[in-house]
């Protein structure tokens, strides 16, 4: 008897420890299906996920933070980008340095307005999620660009995130002095701290995606500009229009752009806009 009844408690602990693992891996696959019905989880790249959102664009400012126009550039780049291409339609767009989605966006106004494509990368970790919630339709990966370097440190900082390897002494004490302002803002939730990010060479995101032609590359990165300029792969790479925030290296950036066949087209505030010589 005292052995039938080991054999029925073990065979009672074999049956509940097989529906435990069914039950963990059934929820673990719900969790999944939940993620790919919220997010299209299109590509992974070195255990990178590269997201397209599905369009809803849950949004602080549908039409633009602007009173008179629609637009969420700082100083009026999508509307200038908007006129040199002639309102173009359907094109495709890479913006680095993507912050939360929305806020001083350059590229919102093609994707929304004129049914563009593109691509969004951002380094900081608590701006990328922001960005998923804004539900853009574009594709989206939390990641910093370089082709030299495995992974980059950033000191978080809202939209004066830097890394760490490419921090000035004089955006340093921006930081410090900004972070007195804007302390109490949530996107500045973290400063002072540090991440690690992978990186990735745009190259093998581009390839991924399919693509190999950029209309317009909006790049932000404050102070990691020529660190990405040169890990760009420009032979392999038709890149139309740029703009580059260019307060810090910019003698460096404009040089840089002439020997890649660039013309200056115009300075707009801490940017300086670019167009590729045919």
């Amino acid at each position: 008897m005292h052995n039938n009844s080991r054999v029925c408690v073990m065979i009672s602990l074999l049956a509940a420890f097989i529906f435990f693992l069914l039950s963990f891996n059934i929820r673990k696959v719900l969790s999944i299906v939940k993620t790919r019905q919220d997010y299209d989880l299109h590509l992974t790249i070195d255990s990178t996920s590269i997201v397209k959102g599905k369009g809803k664009y849950i949004l602080r400012y549908p039409k633009g933070d602007k009173h008179d126009i629609i637009s969420w550039s700082q100083y009026g780049q999508d509307h200038f980008i908007d006129k040199l291409f002639n309102a173009t339609k359907h094109g495709f767009f890479v913006e680095i340095g993507g912050y939360d989605g929305e806020s001083f966006s350059n590229t919102l106004f093609f994707e929304k307005i004129r049914g563009w494509e593109g691509l969004l990368i951002e380094a900081s970790p608590f701006m990328y999620d922001i960005m998923l919630k804004k539900e853009r339709g574009c594709y989206m990966v939390n990641a910093c660009i370089s082709k030299s370097l495995p992974s980059m440190t950033f000191l978080l900082a809202g939209a004066i995130t830097s890394a760490e390897e490419t921090l000035t002494d004089r955006h340093r004490k921006r930081i410090a002095r900004e972070k007195i302002t804007n302390r109490r803002l949530g996107h500045w939730a973290h400063t002072n701290d540090t991440v690690k990010v992978n990186c990735l060479p745009l190259l093998k995101i581009m390839r991924t995606l399919g693509r190999n032609h950029i209309n317009y590359f909006s790049l932000d990165v404050e102070g990691a500009e020529l660190h990405i300029l040169n890990s760009i792969e420009w032979e392999k790479i038709n890149i139309d229009v740029l703009t580059i925030e260019t307060d810090q290296h910019r003698d460096q950036i404009l040089s840089f752009m002439k020997q890649k066949g660039y013309e200056w087209i115009q300075q707009l505030r801490g940017d300086d806009i670019f167009k590729k010589k045919y």
